[in-house]
């Protein structure tokens, strides 16, 4: 039996930081904003970007675009709403609905499932979302509108 067992704890805590640590130094990640290759959009600000994915009706070359949420993974879900939203996960949703039930209109999609957002991104003209840089290289049929954060620059 331990006589001291409060004392393992700080270094079990300690030595996963440590390697938590070291594997982001390892990974980088990119949060790109995203849309088909056959778009005819080249680039989005992020200005445009928040605007869209707030509800806020918006055209660009003369293509409606139509946002779609990427759920599929937490960190990335964050990044977004810390880098494009500039809002909470809490605040973000309330804005949606105020927006929703004074002026109408219907919340972005969600997609837990990066192959159903990916068919949808390429199926729906005017469609944009978000997803990390090695998602966007492991298809040919997207393509990176804008670099929104990337983990080297922090």
């Amino acid at each position: 039996m331990n006589k001291h067992p409060g004392k393992i704890i700080p270094i079990v805590i300690c030595l996963c930081l440590i390697f938590v640590d070291g594997m982001a130094q390892t990974t980088q990640h990119s949060l790109l904003l995203v849309c088909s290759a056959d778009s005819s959009l080249s680039s989005l600000s992020i200005t445009d970007a928040r605007k869209i994915f707030l509800g806020i009706p918006t055209v660009l070359d003369d293509v409606r675009l139509v946002p779609l949420l990427n759920t599929s993974d937490t960190l990335l879900a964050e990044v977004f709403l810390q880098k494009i939203i500039f809002m909470s996960r809490r605040d973000y949703e309330q804005q949606l609905l105020s927006r929703v039930f004074r002026l109408g209109g219907k919340r972005p999609p969600e997609y837990e499932n990066i192959s159903e957002l990916i068919d949808v991104l390429l199926n729906t003209p005017g469609s944009i979302s978000f997803m990390w840089s090695d998602q966007v290289a492991d298809h040919k049929d997207l393509k990176s509108l804008r670099v929104v954060w990337s983990n080297s620059n922090n």
